[in-house]
C-alpha cells in the first residue's frame, strides 16, 4: 500500500491510500480464511469449505469488501504510529465502490491533537518570594481558635449589639398575625434583613423582664409582596440577655484547644506560626508555578480542533455532575436553581475547557522536550503509599493512567520551576513536592484533576470554626 499523510491547518490529517489489485487479491484471500472459520457449509467441516462455495453463500463482493476493510484498518493504524498522530475521534472515510481487477484509492480524514509550538521557556526567569509570618497573623489565628471556645453567658444588664436575647415576640400587620414566638433567640446586629429588619434597635437597651411595643416598616423588597412595605407592629418581652464569654489565651487555653498536645501558649503559637508559614509557602509556590506555566502558555502557539474542547467540556460537565450527586442534587435541579439552560451552562464552560487543553498540551510538550517519564516502579510506589495510609486505590487501567498523567505533569511543573527560577539545587525537593501533590490529586479518577468549574452550588452561609493546628497538616504521601 502507498500511504501519504497531509496535516491540515485545521488540526486534521488526511490519509490518502493507494492499493494495487494484487494487494486486494491477497487481502481477500486472508478474509476468506478468516470467514470460512465462522460459516457452516453443508458437507464440510468448519474451516474446510473451498472459497467458491463460500462465495456462493456470502457473495464474492462480500469477501473482497471484508479484505478491503482489513486493509483500511491496517493503513489507518500504521499511519497513526508512523506519523505519531493522536486522533480525537473516529476518522471520516471516503471510499468508493471497488471494481474487480482495478487498483483502489481511499482517503481518511481524522481530527488530531496538534502539538503546541512551544515558547522558549528556558529564557524565562521568575523571582521567588520569601514567605514570612507576623505576630499579628499568629494572634489572629489564635483568636479564631478562641472563638471556638466562646460561650454564651446570661448577664444582668441591658442588651447591646452583638449580645443575644431570648424573647417572646408577637408580630402583626394590619391586624394580621404574622409571628407568635416563645422564648426565641435573636443575636442583635446592625444589619438584619428580611421580615424582622429594623427590630434590633428597639431591643438594644432592654433588660430581662422588660416589655416593649413598637412599629417598623417591612422592607419594600421583602419576598412576600402582600407584606412588603407595610407597617409591622411588635410586642416583645425579653426573658434573658446573654453575652459572649471568651476564654483567656493562656496555657490552659493551649492545653484545651490542642487536647493536651501543647502545654503552653508559646508552644501553641510556634505551631500556629509554622502552619501559617507552611500554608504561605505552598500558596507562593503554587502562585509561582501558575505564573511560569501561564507565561509559557501565553507565548506558545496552538491549533486546537473544536472537538478537543467539546470533549473537555463534556468531561468537566461529568465531573461537576458527580460533585452534585455527592450533594444529593442532579444537573437538572442545579440548572433550575441558577436559572440556566443546559446549553447556556455548557457555553460558559468553553473558556475554561480551552485553558485546560492548552495547559495539558504545554505540559506534554515540555515533558517530551525534557524527556520526563514515569517508571512502573514509581506508580507501584504510589499505590503502596495510598495503601499504607488506609486509602487503597483500585489498580484499574484507568487509575494507573490517571496516576501516571498527574505524576508526569507534576514532575514537568517541577522541572519548569527548576529551569525558570534560581533553585536548581532544589530540584530533588521540587520533585518530592510534585510527588506529594500528584498523590493528593491522582486519587480522583479523572484525566485532569485541576479545578472542574468555578461555579458553586448555592448554599446557606455557615460559620466554620478554624481547625486545630494538627488538623491543618496537608494530607500527603511520603
Amino acid at each position: 500500500m502507498k500511504v501519504s499523510v497531509e496535516k491540515l491547518p485545521t488540526s486534521e490529517a488526511v490519509l490518502n491510500v493507494d492499493i494495487t489489485w494484487d494487494e486486494m487479491e491477497k487481502a481477500s484471500e486472508k478474509a476468506y480464511r478468516k470467514l470460512v472459520q465462522k460459516v457452516d457449509i453443508q458437507g464440510f467441516r468448519r474451516g474446510k469449505a473451498p472459497r467458491t462455495l463460500l462465495e456462493r453463500r456470502l457473495g464474492k463482493e462480500y469477501i473482497y469488501q471484508e479484505g478491503l476493510d482489513d486493509l483500511i484498518s491496517e493503513a489507518y493504524r500504521d499511519a497513526l504510529k508512523k506519523h505519531e498522530l493522536t486522533p480525537i475521534s473516529q476518522p471520516k472515510l471516503e471510499a468508493p465502490v471497488f471494481e474487480q481487477g482495478q487498483d483502489y484509492h481511499f482517503s481518511l480524514t481524522v481530527p488530531i491533537i496538534t502539538p503546541v509550538k512551544l515558547a522558549d521557556y528556558k529564557v524565562l526567569h521568575f523571582e521567588t518570594e520569601e514567605a514570612t509570618v507576623t505576630s499579628e497573623e499568629v494572634d489572629k489565628e489564635l483568636e479564631s481558635y478562641q472563638s471556638r471556645l466562646t460561650e454564651w453567658k446570661e448577664v444582668e444588664r441591658a442588651a447591646d449589639y452583638n449580645d443575644r436575647v431570648k424573647a417572646d415576640l408577637k408580630l402583626t400587620s394590619e391586624e394580621q398575625k404574622i409571628s407568635d414566638l416563645k422564648d426565641n433567640t435573636f443575636e442583635l446586629t446592625h444589619e438584619r434583613n428580611g421580615l424582622f429588619s429594623g427590630m434590633d434597635e428597639y431591643l438594644v437597651g432592654m433588660k430581662a423582664g422588660e416589655h416593649k411595643t413598637f412599629s417598623v416598616t417591612i422592607p419594600a423588597d421583602y419576598s412576600n409582596e402582600k407584606l412588603a412595605g407595610k407597617q409591622a407592629d411588635y410586642e416583645v418581652t425579653v426573658n434573658a440577655v446573654e453575652a459572649k464569654e471568651a476564654p483567656a489565651i493562656d496555657d490552659e487555653f493551649a492545653k484545651k484547644i490542642s487536647d493536651g498536645q501543647y502545654e503552653t501558649v508559646e508552644e501553641l503559637s510556634k505551631v500556629v506560626s509554622d502552619n501559617i508559614l507552611s500554608r504561605k509557602k505552598n500558596a507562593l509556590e503554587e502562585e509561582l508555578r501558575e505564573k511560569a506555566l501561564g507565561a509559557v502558555i501565553e507565548q506558545s502557539e496552538f491549533v486546537i480542533h473544536p472537538l478537543l474542547i467539546e470533549e473537555e467540556v463534556a468531561e468537566m460537565e461529568h465531573q461537576f455532575g458527580h460533585m452534585l450527586e455527592q450533594q444529593h442534587l442532579n444537573m437538572n435541579q442545579y440548572l433550575k436553581m441558577v436559572n440556566k439552560t443546559a446549553e447556556e451552562y455548557r457555553k460558559e464552560l468553553y473558556p475554561d475547557a480551552e485553558k485546560r487543553i492548552k495547559r495539558q498540551l504545554v505540559l506534554e510538550e515540555i515533558a517530551q522536550q525534557e524527556k520526563i517519564s514515569v517508571q512502573p516502579e514509581e506508580i507501584e510506589a504510589l499505590f503502596n503509599s495510598y495503601e499504607q495510609v488506609g486509602q487503597p486505590l483500585p489498580k484499574t487501567e484507568e487509575q494507573v493512567r490517571s496516576l501516571m498523567l498527574n505524576y508526569r505533569r507534576e514532575k514537568t511543573l517541577a522541572r519548569l520551576m527548576e529551569l525558570t527560577t534560581d533553585r536548581e539545587e532544589e530540584s530533588e525537593d521540587l520533585i518530592e513536592e510534585a510527588t506529594a501533590i500528584a498523590n493528593a490529586e491522582a486519587a480522583v479518577l479523572a484525566s485532569e484533576s485541576e479545578a472542574v468549574h468555578d461555579t458553586e452550588v448555592p448554599a446557606e452561609e455557615s460559620a466554620t470554626a478554624a481547625p486545630l493546628p494538627e488538623d491543618q497538616k496537608a494530607e500527603t504521601v511520603e
